[in-house]
């Protein structure tokens, strides 16, 4: 397989002047278009749906939420990350958070990837390269830790477990009736009600 070739991307900081430069209304618009063009059909064909503002989720097999998060940059500079995370809707939880999250940067080329929205015309090129992305690295990586046996090897590789996910990996080795667990939880995360079902 050939290495990925990433565009649109940038560092996510810009200098004052370059923060000056950019018509953050023009930009803001390019970004939900670009969304809307590359991402929505794209995930919404993979069984996502919409979930807040800028993330998509879906419910897999083994009843874990696989989300796809783009990140916006705090300050303002009109560039994003992409976060994938999955976490079980089986456990009991004090607030709504992803167990296992990590950057789509780290899988497609082992670093921390930020692209640019600070026009249309480089939103085209960072969305379409996003897409790209989604497709080569995330989709399959989610498709292959939909099964409790590779979420288990996942589990079991990290070097430090939280609390949450330590009780994840026991509730692999000892399942149970879950449905109520699952149906509070669909609450919680205020998911869509198809994803509780």
């Amino acid at each position: 397989m050939t290495r990925f070739k990433l565009k649109g991307n940038r560092s996510f900081l810009r200098t004052d002047d370059e923060m000056s430069s950019i018509d953050k209304s023009e930009a803001d618009r390019a970004f939900n278009s670009c969304k809307k063009q590359y991402l929505d059909p794209l995930l919404k064909a993979k069984g996502f749906l919409q979930y807040k503002s800028n993330a998509y989720i879906r419910r897999n097999q083994v009843d874990v939420l696989e989300l796809i998060e783009l990140q916006k940059e705090k300050n303002g500079s009109r560039t994003f990350t992409v976060n994938y995370a999955l976490t079980p809707l089986y456990l009991r939880y004090a607030f709504a958070a992803f167990w296992y999250s990590e950057r789509m940067g780290m899988l497609v080329c082992g670093k921390d990837v930020w692209w640019d929205y600070a026009n249309e015309r480089i939103a085209r090129v960072s969305f379409e390269n996003v897409a790209r992305a989604l497709e080569e690295y995330v989709l399959p990586w989610l498709d292959t830790h939909s099964y409790n046996d590779s979420i288990k090897k996942l589990l079991l590789a990290k070097e430090r477990l939280s609390v949450y996910e330590r009780a994840w990996l026991e509730s692999l080795e000892n399942p149970g009736d879950c449905s109520g667990m699952i149906e509070e939880n669909t609450k919680l995360f205020g998911l869509p009600k198809s994803l509780g079902q």
